[in-house]
């Protein structure tokens, strides 16, 4: 019995613990609920508080009317009450596509300011691409980075960060960046991509948005407003001021409106009382017919431009007008009314008129005046043929002087020659003289010698023959004459020579008239050219050459010569005393370039534009023609050349030939 009694209360002891230890594990659990509960009840507070200010935060947004102020008052609640240290705000610029800071908190030395107050990020930058892709936000702290994170996170002078688009458009209106640099981030609150982190920051993104779209469309609303204002202004100054008749009417033809310029057009002192004078449209057309015609197409919906009708007036007068109505119509296609623009055309009808009338009048003297004319057209004709014939005669003179220019030009060329041909045949004449005396003395010799020979061959005595023909040596000078013989012959050679080289040149200068164009050397043509006229150069000026290394150009070489020729001469002429001719020759990009530069007396200002005209000379009476410029200047034209002219009085005269460069 006893044994019993100790087991069922050893059993009972045993349950007894066992429920005491459920009991026990049961408040363990409800400890750590409570924890919980605890923890939860303060972030609950937290929330709520954060929630308090925020409240408290947008109501100071809805006094903020502008941007920047919502971006500051946003930044500034970000950094005292969200708990981060640092905060920017990028605006959208358009011109230049790309996000820059408007605001920013948090920096508070002034070089930070500077390099974060110039930030900015280009529309396309990758660092935006989870945005624009519709991810919330863009998010960089310790367990989450990337190069590209780390290097913007720099710029921002912060090293965790996140950046919040701000509106509900696909593209954000403005930009939101948080973060903390790395020596105060244990004191701020952590970025983190946790639900709870961005809870706070979110809400007050929405906030932001929201804000920020009321702040746009109240912008846009205003702006519509003034420009619907500045309309409606714009547009009374327009109706009240223009000079045209501006009206509108209903079907049954009341004035609805009308302008000034219309009460005037049709003689009334207002709008006023022209509305409550005409109270039919229809009273004011003189053929009623018109009024049917334009009333047609206004009910069918058609416009009707410049449309001319007469009006009365209020004083009865008649006026001429030009309408151009619009009609409006129903949804049922029913005329409603007609708007419509009056213009006065009475003075242009009046115009019209008198134009009519001196039409008839000039048609009649057009009538008389084609007689006259056909009268002074058979005059005409005759004194027509009078001038070609004129004209006719003109031109063989005009030829006839270019002839004797060209006539001129080969007389004074022939004259040097002969001067120049005249030197070495005067010694080979001479020589050739001395020459023949020569072989007579020789030949005298040579008989003395075969006379002497027979005698010596038929007498003997070799030694006074020997002497004989000795002293007969001695006295023809024949040593004298073996030695000189061969100087004359060289001379006689070498005059030769240079008439052989005078007559060449002139042969090649003289070919004037050959149309045939070749390759040629402009530098060899130019000391031809200076050879043939060196008997009119040497005597009046030193000549220096400066010749440059030119290509052969397609060319009438022998017209050229002609133009060297006169350039030359020309300048010889210029110079009173001894002086300097300089000739230059160059090629550059293709064009050769030739001039002829003296150092005589030069031309004035007011002829140096003439000197290329046909018959204009500087020169004395009878000591030119004034055609040898004019004919430098065809045959450089005719070479599709150009020709210019620098002087300068005391100082001299440069004449400047430029040539393409032409290949055959």
């Amino acid at each position: 019995m006893i044994s019993e009694t100790a087991a069922k209360q050893a059993e009972e002891l045993m349950a007894l613990r066992r429920e005491n230890e459920a009991l026990s594990e049961q408040l363990k659990g409800l400890v750590k609920v409570e924890g919980r509960l605890y923890r939860y009840q303060e972030q609950l507070d937290a929330q709520l508080l954060e929630h308090q200010e925020l409240y408290q935060f947008n109501r100071r947004l809805s006094a903020s009317l502008e941007l920047q102020d919502i971006f500051t008052v946003a930044a500034e609640f970000i950094v005292n009450n969200l708990g981060y240290e640092r905060v920017l705000f990028f605006g959208y610029d358009e011109e230049n596509d790309r996000y820059a800071v408007r605001a920013l908190d948090g920096y508070y030395r002034r070089e930070e300011c500077d390099a974060v107050g110039s930030l900015a990020i280009a529309r396309t930058d990758p660092l935006l691409t989870p945005i624009f892709s519709g991810e919330p936000c863009v998010v960089c702290f310790e367990g989450r980075r990337s190069p590209e994170l780390e290097s913007f996170g720099a710029l921002m002078k912060v090293s965790e960060y996140l950046i919040y688009p701000l509106g509900t458009h696909a593209r954000p209106v403005a930009l939101l960046a948080v973060g903390n640099s790395p020596t105060k981030a244990q004191f701020c609150r952590r970025v983190s991509d946790s639900e709870m982190a961005l809870l706070g920051i979110g809400n007050l993104a929405g906030l932001l948005s929201s804000s920020i779209e009321n702040q746009i469309l109240f912008a846009n609303t205003k702006k519509a407003l003034e420009q619907e204002r500045l309309a409606e202004v714009k547009y009374r100054g327009i109706f009240e001021n223009a000079i045209e008749g501006i009206f509108q009417t209903t079907p049954q033809g009341m004035f609805v409106s009308c302008n000034p310029a219309t009460a005037e057009i049709l003689g009334y002192r207002s709008p006023e009382e022209a509305m409550a004078t005409v109270t039919d449209v229809s009273t004011l057309y003189v053929n009623p017919e018109r009024r049917k015609e334009l009333f047609r197409e206004t009910r069918q919906g058609r416009k009707v431009k410049s449309f001319e009708v007469e009006f009365y007036r209020k004083d009865g007068t008649r006026c001429w007008v030009r309408l151009s109505v619009s009609p409006t119509l129903s949804a049922e296609g029913e005329l409603l009314f007609v708007d419509g623009v009056m213009e006065d055309i009475s003075e242009r009808k009046e115009v019209e008129a008198a134009i009519q009338l001196l039409n008839e009048e000039l048609e009649q003297r057009v009538i008389d005046r084609t007689r006259a004319l056909e009268e002074a057209n058979a005059e005409l004709k005759q004194l027509s043929g009078e001038l070609e014939s004129a004209y006719t005669d003109l031109k063989l003179t005009h030829s006839r002087m270019l002839q004797q220019e060209k006539m001129a030009s080969i007389g004074q060329l022939a004259a040097g020659v002969a001067h120049e041909i005249n030197n070495p045949m005067g010694f080979i004449i001479s020589n050739l003289n001395t020459l023949s005396k020569y072989a007579g003395k020789m030949a005298q010799f040579v008989a003395l010698q075969e006379e002497a020979i027979g005698r010596l061959c038929r007498e003997g005595g070799a030694a006074e023959v020997a002497r004989e023909i000795d002293e007969r040596k001695r006295g023809l000078k024949i040593p004298y004459v073996v030695e000189d013989l061969d100087h004359l012959i060289a001379e006689c050679l070498d005059g030769a020579e240079r008439v052989k080289k005078i007559v060449m040149e002139l042969k090649s200068f003289s070919r004037l008239d050959e149309s045939e164009q070749k390759q040629a050397n402009l530098n060899e043509g130019m000391e031809s050219t200076i050879n043939i006229v060196w008997n009119e150069l040497k005597f009046k000026a030193e000549l220096k050459k400066e010749y440059g290394e030119i290509p052969t150009t397609l060319c009438n070489l022998g017209q050229l010569n002609q133009v060297f020729m006169n350039l030359l001469m020309n300048a010889a002429q210029a110079m009173e005393d001894f002086g300097v001719i300089t000739v230059r020759t160059a090629c550059d990009n293709g064009v050769i370039r030739v001039s002829v530069s003296d150092s005589g007396c030069g031309i004035p200002t007011d002829k140096l534009k003439r000197v290329f005209d046909p018959f204009y000379t500087t020169k004395e009476v009878g000591k030119g023609t004034g055609l040898g410029l004019s004919i430098v200047y065809d045959i450089v034209k005719k070479h599709n050349g150009e020709i210019h002219v620098e002087s300068e009085i005391g100082k001299g005269t440069t004449f400047t030939i430029t040539l393409p460069v032409v290949s055959p």
